[in-house]
């Protein structure tokens, strides 16, 4: 958990101001560790569940601001 939380971290540190609203980095960076963590146990947990699915299923569910931070 701890690798995603420093990954979204570090992301959000390098995006910028601009890219988050103005609530706290850390609390965000949790709440996204926690969600990918939870996706990634549902795949392996399930084996007609395709790598693409996963990826699909992230990309739907991360936050709009993410896509545009991930340009910067």
């Amino acid at each position: 958990m701890r690798h995603f939380a420093d990954y979204a971290l570090a992301f959000l540190a390098r995006a910028g101001d601009g890219a988050l609203p103005d609530v706290s980095r850390p609390v965000v960076a949790q709440f996204l560790a926690h969600g990918f963590a939870g996706a990634i146990r549902a795949w392996l947990a399930d084996a007609s569940v395709s790598k693409q699915d996963l990826v699909a299923a992230g990309v739907a569910c991360a936050p709009a601001w993410w896509a545009g931070a991930a340009e910067r």
